[in-house]
C-alpha cells in the first residue's frame, strides 16, 4: 500500500478499490475503507507511518467493498462518518443488502463479507439533493460531493481542488472484460450519470475500479458501449421470463454463473434493465401464471 499525492490536497491509496485521502496538514479524510478489517487496518497503518491521523470517513455507497473497513478505522479513531441517504442505512444495517438482492431472508451464502460487511455507524446522512458542500470543519473549506446514482440507489462522487472522486460510477475496461456486465441497479440514472461526466471538467478523475485519469471520456465510452449492447440484446429476444431472458444473456455475453452471489447479482442487473425498458415502452408485461416481458410492437 502506498499514499499517492494527485493536487496539493487529493491524495488516494491504489488497490483493488482505490481509497481517497484528503489532506490537510496531519489530518486526513477518507473516502471509502475497503472491504473488510484488514483493509481498515492497513489503511490506518499507511496513513500512521504518513504522520495522519483520520478525521471523518465519506462513503460513497454501500457496498461492501466500500465500507467493510469503516468499523476498525472508527473504532481506532472516533472518525466521523458521512454517506449518503438510503446507502447510509445499509452501512448502518448490513443485512438489507442481501435481503434485496434476494427479497426475502437470503440464503446464508449471501450473508458472506462480499455482500455484508460489518455495520458501521452514520454520524451525518447526505441529502444529495439539497447539499453540495460538505461541512467537515475549517480545515475542509473545499470538498463538495456530487451525486452519481445508477450503479447503487444514491452513490455519490466527492470533489476536492480539481479531482473528482467518482467512486462506480464507471469501470475500467479490464472489469468490464472480466465481469462483461457491470452491476447497475438503475440503467436510466447510471446514463445521465455518464453523460453527466462526458460533459464535465475536473483535472483529474479518480474512479475506484479504474485507473486515476485526467480525461474520463474514453472510460465513459466503455460503460455506455455495454449498456448499448445490452439493451438491443434484450430487445432482440422478443419475449421470455425473467430467468430465460437470463440464461440466454448469460450465453450471449459467454457469463458463467457459480454461486448465489454471481446469480442474484448478475439477476439484479438484469432486472434493471427490464424496468428501465419497461418504464420507456420497450417492453410490456404479460402475465400467464408467471411473468413474461414482451417486446412492445411499433405500429
Amino acid at each position: 500500500m502506498k499514499l499517492k499525492q494527485i493536487s496539493e490536497e487529493a491524495y488516494y491509496i491504489p488497490g483493488a478499490v482505490n481509497i481517497g485521502v484528503i489532506k490537510s496538514g496531519n489530518s486526513a479524510v477518507l473516502i471509502d475503507t475497503g472491504l473488510d478489517r484488514e483493509a481498515g487496518r492497513r489503511i490506518l497503518r499507511l496513513l500512521e507511518k504518513n504522520n495522519l491521523k483520520v478525521k471523518a470517513i465519506i462513503n460513497t455507497h454501500s457496498h461492501a467493498d466500500h465500507f467493510g473497513g469503516n468499523s476498525y478505522i472508527v473504532r481506532r479513531t472516533d472518525a466521523k462518518v458521512y454517506a449518503p441517504e438510503i446507502e447510509a442505512g445499509i452501512i448502518q444495517y448490513p443485512y438489507l443488502e442481501p435481503l434485496y438482492l434476494y427479497s426475502a431472508h437470503p440464503v446464508k451464502d449471501l450473508m458472506s463479507r462480499f455482500l455484508m460487511a460489518e455495520a458501521s455507524r452514520v454520524d451525518f446522512v447526505l441529502d444529495v439533493k439539497t447539499e453540495t458542500k460538505l461541512d467537515l470543519g475549517e480545515e475542509y473549506p473545499n470538498v463538495d460531493i456530487l451525486s452519481l446514482p445508477g450503479h447503487s440507489p444514491n452513490q455519490i462522487g466527492v470533489e476536492v481542488d480539481g479531482v473528482l472522486y467518482c467512486a462506480d460510477s464507471v469501470f475500467s475496461r479490464n472489469v468490464i472484460e472480466k465481469y462483461k456486465i457491470p452491476l447497475f441497479m438503475d440503467i436510466e440514472r447510471q446514463k445521465q450519470t455518464l453523460s453527466l461526466l462526458e460533459k464535465s471538467g475536473y483535472e483529474y478523475y479518480i474512479p475506484c475500479h479504474a485507473e486515476a485519469t485526467n480525461d474520463i471520456s474514453e472510460l465513459v465510452e466503455s460503460n455506455l458501449d455495454v449498456i448499448r449492447k445490452v439493451e438491443e440484446f434484450l430487445i432482440s429476444l422478443k419475449r421470455g421470463t425473467t430467468e430465460e431472458i437470463l440464461r440466454k444473456l448469460c450465453q450471449e455475453f459467454e457469463i458463467k454463473l457459480s454461486n448465489f452471489t454471481e446469480y442474484y447479482l448478475m439477476t439484479s442487473t438484469l432486472r434493471a434493465y427490464l424496468s428501465y425498458l419497461y418504464d420507456k415502452g420497450v417492453l410490456a408485461a404479460n402475465f400467464d401464471e408467471v411473468l413474461y416481458w414482451k417486446v412492445n410492437e411499433v405500429g
